[in-house]
């Protein structure tokens, strides 16, 4: 077998380990663990000692069960988190595309890569642009570039760079600077036949109660259903929304230009 196989392996059973823990049995013996996942007690004791070391379980010292520790915890609020913006969201993004009959779509970053975690679809004949779960990277579209304009200019550059040696990026590297700079300034991001030829998309950034930029409200859709007075209502519409979310999410103060 091969390294890089062993590697995934051990991975696919440690996976295995974690999902035997459950709400009624939140602590069990080493052999109990074994016998759950089907894997030998030699496999299963190497294992937790590795996934102990890095935090993700530990052991009774007194009763010797092991359980799952609060690392996992904190992966698991990352992801409440993300369910938390998506249900204060979903109402606004419901009544924005009743608004501009477009399809709504909200993104996180995740490195150096966007995901759209909630979609509202349109209800026209050709939509849907975005799927949930699509990643896409930091430097191609408008929900990623607005994402990626209001972070650090050191995670800026770095992920750029990344782009450029990846054959990422759609612009040269000083127009795209030039329009993240403007995107932190304006407030949104528009493009057309940027990443996938006949779509537009306009986007907008979301804050939370920190001020901090944790997601982008989009609107996409075919450039056939465009013209210029009413890009100018979908980007009124999408910032405005924007605000709305980012409100609600405990944020004051945002300003948002709409004006060309």
């Amino acid at each position: 077998m091969s390294v890089e196989r062993e590697k995934v392996q051990s991975l696919e059973r440690a996976l295995r380990i974690l999902d035997c823990f459950t709400m009624e049995k939140p602590g069990m013996f080493l052999g109990e663990i074994a016998e759950k996942s089907k894997l030998s007690k030699s496999t299963v004791h190497r294992l937790l000692a590795t996934m102990a070391l890095c935090g993700y379980v530990k052991q009774d010292e007194n009763n010797q069960k092991y359980s799952l520790s609060l690392q996992l915890f904190k992966l698991g609020s990352i992801v409440g988190g993300n369910m938390s913006l998506r249900s204060v969201a979903l109402s606004f993004m419901k009544h924005l595309c009743g608004e501009i009959s477009e399809t709504i779509v909200l993104n996180i970053a995740d490195e150096d890569h966007r995901v759209c975690i909630e979609m509202v679809e349109s209800s026209e004949a050709v939509r849907n642009f975005v799927k949930v779960g699509q990643r896409i990277p930091l430097c191609q579209g408008a929900s990623s570039m607005v994402l990626l304009a209001y972070r650090p200019e050191d995670q800026k550059r770095r992920t750029i760079d990344q782009g450029e040696r990846d054959g990422q990026l759609l612009f040269s590297k000083p127009e795209l600077m030039d329009r993240l700079e403007q995107i932190s300034r304006i407030g949104y991001c528009t493009s057309v036949n940027d990443r996938i030829l006949g779509a537009f998309a306009v986007s907008a950034p979301i804050f939370d109660h920190h001020g901090r930029v944790v997601a982008s409200l989009g609107a996409v859709g075919p450039v056939q259903r465009l013209t210029e007075n009413r890009m100018q209502f979908i980007i009124e519409k999408v910032t405005q929304s924007a605000v709305q979310i980012s409100s609600a999410m405990g944020h004051s103060g945002v300003k948002v230009e709409t004006g060309k």
